[in-house]
């Protein structure tokens, strides 16, 4: 569920150059808000439910998906020729970096108790999620 090596792959081949920045916009835009709009339906809550000291961590993760989701907007609306897109675009970027090492360290934990049929049952409705969000997230580029 919390196998990131996609994502952190694609931002890292999307932060590697301005052109590449602007070609690999749409999809890493869409792979982003989909992995964000899963993890809210999905990761966070069950981590709230299998430790609730956690919760102080579950927040600052969804505050920081909505500054991700400012520095996307703000790069879309500018435009790949607009002034400012790429530090925008590399804000949203560094911001995600951050969030999925922020998981990794302070919110993967709280699951590793978690039973194999409770681990399944996460993991199968995380990809149910992820099906549903990122296909919304791909149909937003479409319009």
């Amino acid at each position: 569920m919390l196998d990131n090596r996609n994502l952190r792959e694609l931002i890292r081949r999307w932060r590697a150059t301005p052109q590449s920045t602007v070609a690999l916009f749409a999809e890493a835009d869409a792979a982003i808000r989909a992995t964000l709009a899963t993890k809210e339906r999905v990761l966070y809550p069950a981590v709230r439910d299998a430790d609730e000291h956690r919760a102080g961590h579950v927040d600052a993760a969804i505050a920081q998906g909505r500054r991700i989701e400012a520095f996307l907007d703000s790069a879309a609306r500018l435009g790949p020729e607009g002034q400012g897109f790429h530090d925008e675009a590399q804000d949203a970027a560094s911001a995600m970096d951050g969030l999925l090492l922020h998981e990794q360290r302070d919110l993967r934990p709280a699951l590793d108790h978690l039973s194999e049929d409770e681990q399944n049952r996460l993991d199968r409705d995380y990809e149910i999620a992820w099906v549903e969000e990122s296909t919304r997230a791909a149909a937003r580029h479409r319009v």
